[in-house]
């Protein structure tokens, strides 16, 4: 029984031929261009495959991107796409790191063998660990992820894991090195003007997004909106924030990295992540960064804003 396919190519015809080439299958196959924006499809939803070219858009190869997927749990089999001469580079699969190695150009039938390869391999292993009344099953039925429980699935995790960033030691090490060269300009305010807190939200759903500066601005906040990873970091380096909200899985430039880089350029202000999923292995990786909270979507905007307001005022 078909499933779903996520599909990662930097270009955009070839991801309408494979999508179709796919569809003609009965699979339902989602698509991404950017190695960042891929992780968080990956991450937020359940796929029976996924297939990676070696070159995508954003930071990411597309090896990186296979790398960083099954660091952060994802078991799905991968099926990685790149001429011969390029398996060879840094930016090509290597044997071992993907599951099914097709080589680019490839045409209608070597695609469906990947596929079908792939598919009777997750066939056998699903009825070898199934018990035998269990056997009739969809064979695409996904087994648990163990050792890596997802927030949405389990509620209590998040408080656990907001306990772990506010409780952790990090926080009392010294501050990362800063260097006044990159460090945000800090300048006083206008003689009889009040500053609004200024607030940076990067986000790449502009319903979201939307609605969050809607309720920050009607108290009082001024908030400026990214949408990339990169821009958002750039931003953060030209002006001075009082409190930071962004998804992890951002284009240009992912959550983590972004951080990471925030944080080694000096930037101090509080920040806060706001995402659909999350493991504990991501927050043991976050912890480092004095992430002051962890928001699972959909939060109530009010929460949003009061939480806003305790940090940033």
């Amino acid at each position: 029984m078909p499933g779903k396919i996520l599909v990662v190519h930097r270009n955009e015809l070839i991801l309408d031929v494979i999508r179709e080439m796919l569809q003609d299958l009965g699979y339902t196959v989602t698509q991404a261009k950017d190695g960042h924006r891929a992780l968080g499809k990956a991450l937020s939803a359940h796929y029976h495959l996924i297939i990676v070219n070696h070159a995508l858009n954003g930071s990411l190869s597309g090896s990186q991107l296979v790398e960083r997927m099954k660091k952060y749990g994802v078991q799905t089999p991968i099926i990685g796409t790149a001429p011969d001469a390029d398996w060879a580079t840094p930016m090509g699969f290597s044997e071992g790191t993907v599951d099914y190695l097709l080589p680019s150009p490839f045409d209608y039938a070597e695609l469906i063998k990947a596929v079908e390869a792939l598919s009777n391999t997750r066939q056998t292993d699903a009825a070898k660990d199934m018990p035998p009344e269990s056997l009739e099953q969809d064979p695409f039925t996904t087994p648990e992820i163990p050792n890596i429980p997802a927030i949405d699935a389990e509620s209590d995790l998040l408080e656990s894991l907001t306990d772990a960033l506010s409780s952790s030691p990090i926080a009392d090490t010294p501050q990362p090195e800063s260097f006044p060269s990159e460090s945000p300009l800090q300048l006083p305010d206008p003689i009889g003007l009040t500053r609004k807190p200024q607030i940076l939200l990067a986000e790449t759903d502009a319903t979201l997004t939307g609605n969050i500066q809607k309720h920050l601005e009607q108290d009082g906040f001024e908030v400026s909106v990214f949408h990339n990873g990169r821009d958002a970091y750039e931003e953060a380096m030209l002006n001075n924030y009082d409190f930071i909200l962004t998804d992890l899985w951002l284009p240009g430039m992912d959550g983590f990295d972004m951080i990471d880089a925030m944080r080694k350029s000096g930037v101090d202000a509080p920040i806060a992540i706001l995402t659909g999923h999350i493991t504990r292995e991501m927050v043991q990786e976050l912890i480092s960064f004095r992430i002051c909270r962890i928001l699972l979507k959909p939060t109530p905007p009010n929460e949003i804003v009061s939480l806003v307001h305790a940090k940033s005022c």
